[in-house]
């Protein structure tokens, strides 16, 4: 079981990370500026490569604040767990968690062995979200699944890059239908 110095020790620990967390989601350590990250407001004439790296920039603060948003809520029901006195106890097992374990990482609440099974579920659920069930390999039948060309007829209904140049069947067409400067 864990003494009050360590439950102390660990819980400054957890704060002190939360804190560093919070700095992250006020954009205290962010590298990325308004506008076109020199402080114009204008990003036409700056150069592509310029401009990947400030989107770059803002994907890493993105996946920063994601991350230290669920850092938080770990830290956050740690900080509930230490309140209500099943802190350092194993939330799948009941298993004592080694002190050990809790100093690298504080805000877990479960043991090496139970680590990942969250992980695996959340996975899972992902997965299922993202999957349709006209997509699966246990209907065999290749007329009723949903492939790349579905995706494009229904993507390219949205508009394309395309001109009439690029498809040579429809200028034709258009020039043998219109009775415009080629038929007079």
């Amino acid at each position: 079981m864990l003494t009050e110095a360590q439950l102390h020790t660990l819980k400054n620990k957890l704060l002190e990370q939360k804190e560093e967390n919070n700095k992250v989601l006020r954009g205290e350590n962010s590298e990325a500026v308004g506008g076109d990250g020199e402080g114009n407001l204008s990003n036409i004439d700056n150069h592509p490569a310029d401009e990947a790296t400030e989107m770059a920039e803002r994907e890493t603060d993105a996946a920063l604040n994601k991350q230290a948003e669920a850092q938080n809520e770990q830290i956050d029901r740690a900080l509930a767990a230490m309140e209500n006195g099943t802190y350092g106890i194993c939330e799948v097992s009941g298993e004592e968690i080694p002190y050990e374990r809790l100093e690298l990482v504080p805000e877990t609440l479960r043991c090496v062995k139970h680590a990942d099974t969250e992980l695996e579920d959340n996975a899972a659920m992902a997965e299922e979200e993202v999957l349709d069930s006209t997509v699966s390999p246990e209907r065999g039948d290749e007329d009723d699944r949903y492939d790349k060309e579905d995706t494009w007829e229904a993507v390219s209904g949205h508009g394309t890059s395309q001109t009439p140049s690029d498809v040579p069947e429809e200028e034709n067409a258009y020039s043998e239908s219109n009775d415009g400067p080629d038929k007079a």
